[in-house]
């Protein structure tokens, strides 16, 4: 298998008539969704290019869907983008990826075109007609392609400031999807509840785990997640058998109540991933929900999942969640100045197999920088990820320890600190900034020295023109003076015994 249109390819030969994604701006069985997808396919392959990048800013649904396997079909590499970040941040990715179309619809075309992008470059979802060509592009596409191609692009916060695309090969998707299939045993009758972005790497376990099992993908309306006892009648009501989603939402659950209401009566994978699961809140929802798998999964945008834990009630007590064991045909490495650490002993985080992202798009430094030759050997290129994620083996698992440099998991996102500082210190009238995250109330908090704009209010409007929701400081604190340390560096330590209580 190399390329990933081959599960869609697969299934639709015996599910074509079945239901294969629900969202709010519609419904598609796979026959129709390979139908679609090939009508944009034939759109973009009009321009005779094969591998170059197309960017799909959509709202996530049926359509944005349709649009991204639409790309692969072509033969080209999808760009999936947030349609609510800023403009400015957006401008930013297509300055870097220099897409070859940019698929989107009325709402989004207009503001493009205000800002200055090619109309030649911009095609509307609804109006694009596809020519006798897209008929053939399935087998065009397969036949043509290597699992190494590149299938998409993420892009994720960078600490220059400017966001950093990861570019995703074919062969680790679906070394991904096939290990989690048969890990979990999914079936084509099992429906998935989506509640990742497209844009987000998690999402492409939902994806393709629908279209490699034929069971169906249920995009759930986002703002569901923030009224728990509806999203949980929600799950009871269309089905639903499977959730991956990141720890704040469960822990979002715990604290409404609502589980006492209502138990979905037809959930049996329920997986979570993000910022580090408490103890109490896993054993609570287990209480609440006896008959549901659970289990922790591990990864990063330039690895996707590579360590998973399940879970049953004969682990507990236990003093902190594992996260668990690598997954099958990945190697991690807990290495301790360049040597394995032992047991107990912690070190950094690597990961070594065909679960690597390519690196970053047009960034061979920062590529370089974390995608190392394996330390332990030099007799052939041997490439490993160094994520900078701190952990140790204890009795045979790992254990997940902080971070070693100022990037933070917050709502599921890797953020880095420097990206909001370096946006925040181009601010008229601000002359430093320091960001910490507080791991125990799940708050950003923007420490900063400014001249004249020291008004909390006013600084958030101007952060919220430039950064993704998710990204913006929840506590501001202004500093009559930014401190440093020795190496005259921000005292990032003594702001966090200072105003967080703790060290960092």
């Amino acid at each position: 298998m190399n390329n990933l249109i081959e599960f869609l390819e697969n299934t639709v030969k015996t599910k074509a008539g079945d239901v294969a994604v629900s969202a709010a701006d519609g419904t598609f069985t796979f026959g129709e969704l390979r139908s679609e997808a090939l009508r944009i396919a034939g759109h973009i392959a009009k321009s005779g290019t094969r591998g170059r990048t197309v960017a799909v800013y959509m709202p996530k649904g049926s359509k944005c869907l349709c649009a991204m396997l639409g790309v692969l079909y072509s033969g080209n590499i999808y760009v999936p983008l947030d349609c609510r970040a800023p403009i400015n941040r957006t401008m930013q990715i297509f300055e870097i990826v220099q897409p070859l179309m940019i698929i989107s619809d009325g709402r989004y075309i207009k503001t493009l075109v205000e800002r200055g992008v090619n109309g030649d470059t911009l095609a509307d979802y609804d109006t694009v007609l596809a020519p006798d060509i897209a008929l053939n592009l399935a087998q065009q596409t397969i036949s043509l392609s290597q699992d190494v191609d590149p299938a998409y692009i993420l892009f994720t916060s960078g600490s220059t400031g400017v966001p950093k695309g990861v570019v995703i090969p074919h062969k680790r998707v679906i070394n991904y999807i096939n290990w989690a299939r048969n890990f979990f045993s999914i079936q084509e009758d099992d429906v998935i509840g989506s509640q990742a972005p497209f844009y987000f790497t998690v999402s492409a376990m939902d994806i393709y785990l629908c279209l490699s099992t034929g069971a169906r993908l249920e995009i759930i309306p986002e703002h569901m997640f923030s009224q728990p006892t509806m999203l949980m009648k929600h799950l009871d009501k269309e089905g639903i058998s499977l959730i991956f989603w990141v720890s704040s939402v469960y822990r979002h659950i715990v604290q409404s109540g609502a589980l006492t209401e209502i138990q979905p009566r037809s959930l049996k994978h329920a997986w979570f991933v993000g910022e580090p699961m408490s103890v109490d809140v896993l054993s609570y929802l287990m209480g609440k929900l006896p008959n549901v798998g659970f289990a922790n999964l591990y990864g990063s945008t330039e690895t996707d999942m590579t360590i998973c834990r399940k879970f049953s009630k004969n682990d507990f007590p236990m003093d902190s969640i594992p996260l668990g064991y690598p997954c099958a045909n990945t190697d991690v490495l807990i290495l301790k100045d360049g040597e394995l650490a032992g047991d107990g002993e912690i070190g950094e985080i690597c990961v070594h197999g065909p679960c690597l992202a390519l690196g970053y798009y047009k960034d061979s430094e920062k590529t370089r920088s974390v995608f190392v030759q394996n330390p332990l050997h030099n007799n052939y290129p041997d490439i490993i990820y160094r994520t900078g994620d701190l952990g140790e083996i204890r009795d045979g698992q790992i254990f997940f320890h902080g971070r070693k440099d100022h990037q933070f998991k917050h709502l599921g996102y890797r953020i880095e600190a420097g990206e909001i500082e370096t946006t925040a210190e181009k601010l008229e009238g601000i002359k430093s900034v320091c960001v910490l995250y507080d791991n125990v109330k799940r708050q950003i908090i923007m420490l900063y020295e400014a001249n004249g704009l020291t008004d909390e209010l006013t600084l958030r409007r101007a952060l919220i023109e430039n950064l993704p929701a998710y990204m913006i400081p929840t506590r501001y604190i202004h500093l009559d003076s930014m401190p440093y340390n020795a190496n005259n560096k921000k005292d990032r330590i003594a702001l966090a015994r200072e105003y967080m209580k703790e060290e960092i």
